[in-house]
């Protein structure tokens, strides 16, 4: 059964996910957003942090493929890389090198503009759905009685009515202010902010010729090591043969945003081997850098007040930091949840926003607990620190110790990082007696280490 019309507000993965579920159950569906859509894969204002590394994670390849048919066909098309991490990329952990080997677990690698501009493209051909560009969306407009519910979006020229309103405005979301507006005080928030940056450039890849023999990665990945390695640093293949190189500071310790300063912090990472690689590259990019990495999660779950016919999604609802990679995934599985809620309760039913935002929330946590307990590993992190937090990220040193030498539970730690099994799976009887055993060998025979990739000769 449809109804009339549902509005989304914010056109992103977020927004573009959930408008797909919402054409199977309204009549019409718009989407609004602020910006214009530029023609193919190119930034846009609305998405500032489009030029820094982005990840899709299995699960969200995934759902992503569930909800627009044909979308990993059109990726790999455009030029998208199909990588095995495991296996193709040199990955310096806390320990040391990661090894080699294959992992049954193949994500994509492209720039978040080629994935959006692809959704975008899908969404365009789904029934009832229309998307409105350059239009700013000023309020909410609601009924008082019985009870507070949605009847329209606010515009600048007038309202636009709607039976539902989605927010996914990201988190830069006005919501909150909206909703003060209508006289309702919005959800409670918790932020994590653990004082991280991001400095990215963009390259071209060397030619052939260029290319040791020996290098046989991909990528890049290459971990902090505190208190003496306070950065991180990636790189990552994308379409048209570019890298993208990014520099992740920690508690404090933000790249450098000028050209030369970006080149020395690659040096200085733990390994300087993402500064050979760029030797070889053609830099075609600025540099470019991003300081809005907080956790940040709106508890419209527990929510005290009422407002029938409102949902949030993604950015709004619960926003990650980036360097975990979890953001798209999480908003293409919020989508799903959005799904189960509307067959469950009905699209205009007074239950559905307390049924979806629970729902949503129940999954998020999971993830909110990765993000934010790996924060709380670094000094200055503000917030409310978990009771067992300490505790709880020991135990995750010792399993990722434990999985350089068992090759199960680096398969577990790979399916968990891509939302495939929930981080409980770390905390099965099974599991835990594998890292006490390797713990307790460990003591007496420190493991063997990963080879070290190779480096140019001094």
């Amino acid at each position: 059964m449809t109804t009339q019309r549902a509005v989304v507000i914010g056109g992103s993965i977020a927004g573009l996910c959930a408008a797909r579920v919402l054409a199977d159950y309204f009549d019409r569906v718009t989407v609004v957003d602020r910006d214009a859509y530029p023609q193919g894969p190119a930034e846009r204002a609305g998405v500032p942090q489009g030029r820094h590394v982005h990840a899709l994670l299995a699960r969200g390849r995934r759902e992503l493929e569930r909800l627009f048919p044909g979308f990993e066909r059109q990726m790999l098309g455009a030029g998208a890389h199909e990588i095995d991490f495991a296996r193709d990329f040199a990955t310096l952990r806390g320990e040391g090198w990661m090894a080699r080997e294959e992992s049954g677990i193949a994500t994509l690698f492209a720039s978040r503009t080629l994935l959006e501009s692809i959704v975008r493209d899908l969404l365009r051909a789904v029934p009832r759905v229309e998307l409105v560009e350059r239009t700013a969306v000023t309020g909410v407009v609601a009924e008082r009685e019985p009870r507070a519910r949605v009847r329209a979006i606010r515009l600048a020229d007038g309202e636009l009515p709607a039976e539902l309103v989605v927010d996914a405005t990201g988190r830069g979301s006005q919501a909150p202010d909206w909703l003060r507006a209508l006289g309702l005080e919005p959800p409670a928030n918790t932020v994590v902010d653990s004082l991280s940056g991001y400095a990215t450039r963009w390259y071209r890849e060397p030619e052939p010729a260029r290319w040791p023999a020996e290098w046989w990665w991909k990528g890049i990945w290459v971990d902090p090591h505190e208190p003496e390695h306070m950065t991180a640093g990636v790189l990552f293949p994308v379409e048209g043969g570019r890298w993208i190189v990014t520099i992740a500071g920690i508690a404090g310790h933000y790249p450098p945003s000028d050209e030369a300063g970006f080149g020395a912090a690659l040096a200085r990472l733990r390994s300087p081997i993402i500064a050979h690689a760029v030797e070889l590259a053609e830099p075609i990019s600025p540099v470019y850098s991003n300081r809005a990495m907080a956790n940040r999660f709106r508890h419209y779950e527990r929510w005290p007040q009422r407002l029938d016919g409102f949902l949030a999604v993604g950015d709004s609802v619960c926003a990650f930091n980036p360097v975990y990679g979890q953001g798209m995934t999480t908003a293409a599985v919020a989508a799903t949840l959005l799904a189960e809620s509307l067959d469950r309760v009905g699209p205009t039913s007074p239950a559905l926003p307390r049924t979806f935002f629970r729902a949503q929330a129940r999954f998020l946590r999971d993830a909110w607990s990765l993000a934010t307990g790996a924060d709380f590993r670094f000094p200055g992190t503000t917030g409310e620190r978990p009771a067992l937090i300490g505790v709880f990220n020991r135990y995750l040193d010792a399993l990722f110790n434990a999985a350089a030498d068992d090759a199960a539970l680096r398969r577990l730690v790979g399916e968990v990082i891509n939302m495939l099994r929930p981080p409980a799976a770390f905390f099965a009887p099974s599991v835990l007696g594998r890292v006490l055993l390797a713990t307790l060998g460990r003591a007496f025979q420190p493991a063997a280490a990963a080879p070290v990739p190779a480096l140019p000769a001094a």
